[in-house]
């Protein structure tokens, strides 16, 4: 048997107000949409695992992670099948939602956070849910509740009125680490933008305003450095290394190459083959 409650109550906050809160245990043939809504949502994943489908973006999300549905925007999301997921949801709006979810690190272009853990909002939830009618004493307790549960997501996201720009270079941070660290580099831009849960648009504009690079240009960047040093430190084929360093086609690997270092890379072996110093070549 599957459990699910849910409360529609709009409060009268023209900054902040709730339009409808739930809890739900998901069966494993659930979905939802798409559609799209005309308010701000958050659903926080207690157990399970489940897919969240926005603007040709896939997201594979499990417990104690929280997705952001934005307003306006069509999504799609399901349970998966083999582990059904269940969470709680807030569906609220305002004049200053843009405002708090900044803070919380949630945006069109941020919509998944990962969470030390999402009782305290499944808590939250319910004590919203304790509160049916809507009495001023009532309203009282949905806001504050509705509050808590955004200065709980400000303070789990690390978030302050000077933490935007320690935000940006996390993501930079983890983005170039993601790069050196990848056992191929057969990587994509695609790949960073869905491992950090950002857009495309975002990546590239934290790439630009910090690295003074494009997302492709750093990456490529990352591949011929790769390139470089199996060149010149190993006798593997050129082949080889053009597939180690995430080229499939050869020819591409060269032409890449040798826009990077004015050199092809038979060359390149050639000249700095055992080079002590060859990152300063």
């Amino acid at each position: 048997m599957y459990e699910k409650q849910v409360m529609n109550r709009k409060t009268s906050s023209q900054e902040l107000y709730l339009l409808s809160c739930g809890y739900e245990e998901c069966p494993p043939q659930h979905s939802y949409g798409p559609g799209i809504r005309h308010y701000d949502t958050i659903h926080f994943v207690l157990s399970g695992r489940g897919h969240y489908f926005v603007n040709d973006r896939h997201y594979r999300l499990g417990a104690d992670q929280c997705f952001y549905i934005p307003p306006d925007t069509a999504t799609f999301y399901k349970s998966e099948p083999s582990d059904p997921w269940t969470y709680v949801w807030i569906c609220f709006g305002g004049t200053r939602t843009g405002q708090l979810l900044g803070h919380c690190r949630l945006s069109p272009d941020s919509l998944v956070q990962p969470l030390p853990s999402c009782e305290p909002y499944r808590q939250a939830v319910l004590e919203l849910m304790e509160h049916p009618q809507l009495t001023p004493a009532n309203e009282c307790y949905i806001q504050s509740s509705l509050y808590r549960i955004i200065a709980m997501l400000e303070e789990q996201s690390g978030a302050s009125y000077h933490s935007i720009e320690s935000a940006d270079n996390l993501y930079i941070t983890q983005a170039v680490a993601y790069i050196r660290n990848s056992t191929s580099l057969d990587i994509t831009v695609a790949d960073i933008c869905e491992y950090l849960h950002i857009s495309r648009s975002y990546l590239f504009e934290l790439f630009r305003r910090h690295l003074s690079l494009s997302p492709q240009e750093f990456l490529v960047s990352a591949k011929i450095i790769h390139a470089r040093e199996l060149l010149t430190m190993t006798d593997i084929p050129i082949a080889d290394v053009a597939a180690s360093s995430g080229y499939q086609n050869q020819f591409a690997f060269s032409r890449a190459f040798k826009k990077e270092t004015g050199m092809a890379p038979r060359e390149y072996r050639e000249k700095y083959r055992h080079a002590s110093n060859l990152l300063n070549c």
